[in-house]
């Protein structure tokens, strides 16, 4: 199980972490130390690794012929590269592999939850809000299973702009929110963020002069920290 630590503790919040695109369970636990280390009387944070895995063409800043060569080579990554989703094309925007993650966050939460939170970064962002949606969805429905999170915490987050996913943000969602996101963030610009934001009912927002990482400043985590305390 890819988990900060095994088991269901009930005398802590649970929060299920989703890692940005390229990444995994283990280095966005790694990257989040400081936030874990802030959190442990609070707070169980739950990694999991996206069940999409990433080949060389799918990977940033490889055109197609590097595709092509790569392929032809035989060529493998250094690592597995994981994505909760990849496009199959850009401009219009067709995602692969959205249906395959909410499937196994379903089974996730079926078989590690209950969660009260989830967090995410970047593509992990985006999934998060993609699973708030998922849940309310059901919710209203009176479908039994997850209920919908109590909270949401969404670091440099964008909206899916695929069609067959506008569904998703057509009415405000209503799980309680923190959006964190850099104005210098060159990656995912933090208007990207801000649409996602506005998807959101009563979202809350920490918006800092960084670029594309989960704020790590006391301030910052501080502010994590009293977000999820009202939770308690």
């Amino acid at each position: 199980m890819d988990s900060a630590s095994s088991g269901y503790n009930k005398t802590k919040l649970r929060v299920l972490c989703l890692h940005g695109y390229e990444q995994d369970a283990d280095i966005f636990r790694t990257k989040l130390k400081r936030h874990v280390a802030a959190l442990q009387d609070t707070a169980e944070l739950v990694f999991v690794t996206a069940p999409n895995t990433l080949h060389p063409y799918d990977i940033d800043g490889m055109d197609n012929m590097a595709r092509m060569e790569a392929e032809k080579a035989g060529k493998t990554l250094g690592r597995t590269f994981k994505g909760w989703y990849y496009l199959k094309s850009a401009h219009p925007e067709v995602t692969v592999g959205v249906d395959t993650s909410i499937a196994y966050l379903d089974s996730v939460l079926e078989k590690q939850g209950p969660f009260d939170g989830i967090l995410g970064f970047s593509q992990g962002g985006s999934m998060a809000a993609v699973m708030c949606s998922v849940l309310e969805h059901r919710q209203l429905a009176n479908n039994t299973g997850h209920p919908a999170f109590r909270f949401a915490i969404i670091c440099s987050g964008y909206m899916l702009q695929d069609t067959k996913w506008q569904h998703l943000y057509e009415k405000p969602l209503s799980t309680p929110s923190l959006h964190m996101y850099g104005v210098l963030d060159p990656v995912i610009r933090f208007n990207r963020s801000i649409a996602l934001q506005q998807a959101f009912a009563n979202p809350e927002v920490l918006c800092s002069d960084g670029a594309h990482f989960i704020p790590r400043a006391q301030k910052s985590i501080l502010t994590v920290a009293q977000f999820i305390d009202r939770y308690k």
